[in-house]
């Protein structure tokens, strides 16, 4: 994994970033490595189209390698939500992923009027690891965050 890139989702509205996951395991034939046993995500236990047995959170290793998606199919136990994040940064780190893409999507409620007549890219930062993504390097990539003009301060800034 040192060195790879990281596709993470969650459960979000519509479930884009899962299915988009989804989209990404099957057209590129990924081998699923690995599950984790987190008593932070609501266990869930089903088979697939082919009858493979499926799990709440998966990792997947693509072909070529080095692009790894993690695949999480329930949501956060909301009171465990904040050690499965902390746990989830630290094997991050200790896995020396060099990029992560975090696939989501979020409410159109939460945009403002002029976010929503805009269809260009648009940035909720939640949290950054350590050495991550900032308000710095948002502002460098030209992304607006997503709020109240992204006037609010990032965790971990």
């Amino acid at each position: 994994m040192r060195g790879g890139t990281l596709v993470m989702t969650d459960v979000s509205v519509g479930n884009v970033g899962q299915l988009s996951a989804d989209l990404l395991i099957a057209t590129h034939q990924m081998e699923r490595v690995a599950f984790f046993d987190e008593d932070a995500v609501v266990p869930v236990v089903g088979a697939d189209a082919e009858g493979v047995v499926r799990t709440s959170l998966e990792l997947y290793r693509g072909k070529p390698q080095g692009i790894f998606v993690l695949q999480q199919r329930s949501a956060h136990v909301p009171s465990k939500t904040q050690g499965f994040c902390d746990r989830m940064c630290a094997w991050l780190q200790a896995s020396g992923f060099k990029q992560v893409l975090f696939l989501t999507s979020l409410p159109s409620a939460i945009r403002m009027d002029r976010q929503l007549a805009d269809q260009g890219q648009q940035v909720s930062a939640h949290c950054a690891v350590q050495g991550g993504a900032s308000r710095k390097r948002v502002e460098e990539l030209g992304w607006e965050l997503l709020g109240a003009g992204g006037g609010e301060p990032l965790p971990h800034e």
